[in-house]
């Protein structure tokens, strides 16, 4: 009988991995979707090359990786090659602590910049373990740690994350009127500290699936500034409020390049319960439920399209100031930077047509080719054309005009991407009052 056999299933023999000078080995196989002693038809090569490759690039503890699979005496032996990442990192930060640059670039206000530093040992001990202490000081005085484990069992499923944190501010963000936010500031002395502890488990499913359990002692005080806006701003009169905080969070990431996606889709659903009531002594209970769903899609060559969804609801009518959301923060309408729309419940869609000006492309460093972990970088250049629209709706909106109302904004801008997960957005946008706005951003913008 005559076997054909370039169409027949091969076992993998052996799997070499080049370049892993601190990860462990299990990290780097837990993301390959294929192991000794599976057999794969050739046609299949691809596709396990192109997902194993980008769930190691995911892991973010690599600049490049490449995957080969290699046909010998009808046995597959699979090369992993790897350029791994510098692992210590004394990041330097600066952040503006306006929601976004065009916000900021009203005033042009250096003292409502922070300065800080984190001091990262990312792949402790080659386990894909992240240790950190970070320090701010400048409008927000912080300083805090985090430990996180991604896995704590042989099977490679699931982990823990501790982190703390200490800050304080003498300038607060205590209301909105007219769509725009109203602050509360003493130059002398602090009006406003947080402390938190937090405990987090978390679960992976297979290579896309997470879940994550969270609990946190929170424990906030605020000055006698406040004393008449305690019940708005925290729900007591008193000024000190201490809280339990509880999440579950599943998500579902099935993205090429988490850092700036082109292809695959991603979704969440999370519920918040700040406060337990009578559990904790708090008297507090808020409740919020929220999700997302982004979809990204290689149109034709370089030409690529991308939506995104958010919803957000809050079970309870009257929510203390200190815990109440919408859009202007993380969640916006591009066009309507300047304005935070604040209620019960908050909509958003996000629409993106990109032309990729320059395809991603790789270049060696000359006077620095010796760090490898440095010289050779990436980059790419896309240009960007969006609409999106918005909707929050809540039972009392005052002054603020832009709640229970259709928001609608777009425009176009670039997107220069590069190595170590950095990705620079500029864009111009206009809202349908007729109104533009310039932004920079340093995320995705979907």
């Amino acid at each position: 009988m005559f076997v054909n056999r370039s169409v027949s299933a091969q076992e993998i023999a052996e799997i070499n991995v080049i370049g892993n000078k601190k990860t462990k080995l299990k990290i780097i196989f837990r993301e390959l979707t294929f192991t000794v002693g599976d057999t794969i038809l050739p046609k299949d090569t691809a596709n396990h090359t192109t997902n194993s490759e980008n769930n190691l690039f995911n892991t973010s503890l690599f600049n490049f990786t490449t995957v080969h699979f290699k046909d010998t005496l009808g046995k597959w032996h699979v090369e992993v090659e790897l350029q791994e990442r510098w692992f210590v990192w004394p990041e330097v930060i600066i952040k503006f602590q306006d929601r976004n640059f065009s916000e900021w670039l009203k005033n042009k206000d250096l003292s409502r910049i922070d300065a800080g530093v984190h001091l990262n040992k990312f792949n402790f001990l080659g386990l894909n373990q992240t240790l950190q202490i970070n320090g701010y000081l400048g409008f927000t005085e912080k300083f805090g740690f985090k430990y996180k484990v991604p896995y704590i069992n042989k099977k490679l499923k699931d982990g823990l994350k501790i982190a703390s944190n200490y800050s304080t501010r003498n300038e607060i963000f205590t209301g909105v009127r007219n769509n725009e936010m109203i602050y509360l500031k003493n130059d002398s002395a602090s009006l406003y500290s947080r402390f938190n502890f937090q405990f987090e488990y978390f679960r992976r499913k297979g290579f896309y699936q997470n879940q994550y359990f969270n609990a946190e002692f929170i424990q906030i005080k605020t000055q006698n500034e406040l004393s008449n806006l305690s019940n708005h701003y925290i729900g007591q009169s008193d000024n000190l409020l201490r809280y339990g905080y509880l999440s579950y969070r599943y998500k579902l990431d099935k993205r090429f390049s988490q850092n700036y996606p082109l292809k695959g889709f991603f979704f969440d659903v999370q519920l918040k319960q700040f406060g337990l009531n009578k559990i904790d002594n708090s008297n507090l209970s808020v409740t919020h439920l929220q999700s997302n769903y982004r979809y990204y899609k290689q149109i034709k060559n370089r030409l690529y399209w991308a939506s995104g969804i958010h919803i957000g609801q809050f079970m309870q009518n009257n929510v203390p100031f200190i815990f109440k959301n919408g859009l202007g923060f993380s969640n916006y309408v591009r066009g309507y930077e300047p304005y935070v729309i604040m209620g019960k419940t908050s909509s958003l869609i996000k629409n993106n047509f990109k032309i990729q000006l320059l395809k991603p492309k790789s270049y060696t460093l000359p006077f620095i080719k010796k760090i490898k972990k440095f010289s050779k970088i990436h980059f790419a250049l896309y240009l960007n054309t969006y609409i999106d629209a918005g909707y929050v709706f809540d039972n009392n909106p005052l002054s603020n005009d832009l709640i229970n109302n259709f928001l609608i904004g777009g425009g176009t801008g670039l997107d220069w991407i590069t190595y170590y997960d950095v990705v620079i957005r500029t864009e111009y946008s206009a809202n349908k009052m007729g109104e533009y706005n310039f932004n920079i951003s340093f995320v995705a913008p979907i």
